[in-house]
């Protein structure tokens, strides 16, 4: 009975604990969103090469109110371009729609910039960035490719 209480007691402080970290978090964790991002606040890169050296990055949206989320992110004629899988069903795409104020966030370093959603480029057209960046997407069937896929590219304010 004793072992139980005890058990009992740390679970709830490690639950205490987790909820706290939780409302105090700032950058976003894996699949866990986050709030203002961290870092060193940068001026617009005129090159976006730096994000080849990082397989996903941090994207602020709501910079009133911030909500922030990690993706991935590619060069497309020199565009920064970020994708949004199930754009259609996430919040942050929509957030980014009605304001197109977001901060980027690279390694340690975060850009304020501007993410307009990209209507004029096919994902075939995009296909050879997408995977020099990502090989293993190259190797993919089209026929899987996923079809409610946001593009939004990144520009200065």
């Amino acid at each position: 009975m004793r072992i139980l209480k005890w058990t009992g007691l740390a679970l709830g402080a490690m639950v205490i604990v987790a909820g706290a970290l939780y409302l105090l978090r700032t950058d976003p964790i894996y699949m866990i969103s986050g709030k203002r991002l961290s870092g060193d606040e940068q001026p617009y890169p005129a090159d976006w090469s730096m994000c080849n050296d990082h397989q996903t990055i941090a994207v602020e949206v709501r910079v009133d109110d911030p909500h922030s989320v990690t993706t991935i992110c590619f060069i497309h004629e020199g565009d920064l371009i970020v994708p949004a899988m199930n754009g259609s069903e996430k919040q942050w795409p929509g957030m980014v729609v009605r304001d197109p104020r977001v901060r980027v966030k690279i390694g340690d370093s975060v850009y304020p910039a501007r993410a307009d959603r990209v209507m004029d480029v096919s994902m075939p057209d995009l296909l050879p960035s997408i995977a020099a960046k990502y090989p293993q997407i190259a190797q993919r069937d089209p026929a899987d490719a996923p079809q409610d896929v946001w593009l939004f590219r990144i520009s200065a304010r």
